[in-house]
């Protein structure tokens, strides 16, 4: 049986490595924020409520709060969740979406 992880950018992996000091949802990659409804779109890995598979796109529910932490942007969402974003997409999505 494989690690699930295998596929896990690079990024994602050494995220994993860091104690934030505080339970983690989940971590992004390829993350985008949405201006409009005030959320990140990205790639997930190792979230932890099993709502999600490793590499599903998501969306996730309105931010309320975000900082820093050892060079990682962290963000705690409206349903409780704290996303650690690993990277930012690359490409421009157009003037709805920036990287935070």
């Amino acid at each position: 049986m494989s690690d699930s992880r295998v596929d896990e950018p690079i990024s994602v992996v050494c995220a994993r490595t860091k104690n934030f000091g505080l339970p983690i949802t989940g971590y992004l990659s390829a993350t985008a924020f949405d201006k409009h409804l005030q959320c990140l779109v990205g790639v997930v890995y190792g979230e932890s409520r099993g709502r999600f598979r490793d590499g599903a796109w998501i969306r996730t529910s309105p931010v309320e709060r975000q900082w820093e932490h050892e060079c990682y942007r962290l963000f705690r969402t409206s349903n409780g969740s704290t996303y650690v974003v690993c990277d930012w997409l690359a490409q421009d999505l157009g003037p709805r979406f920036t990287r935070h």
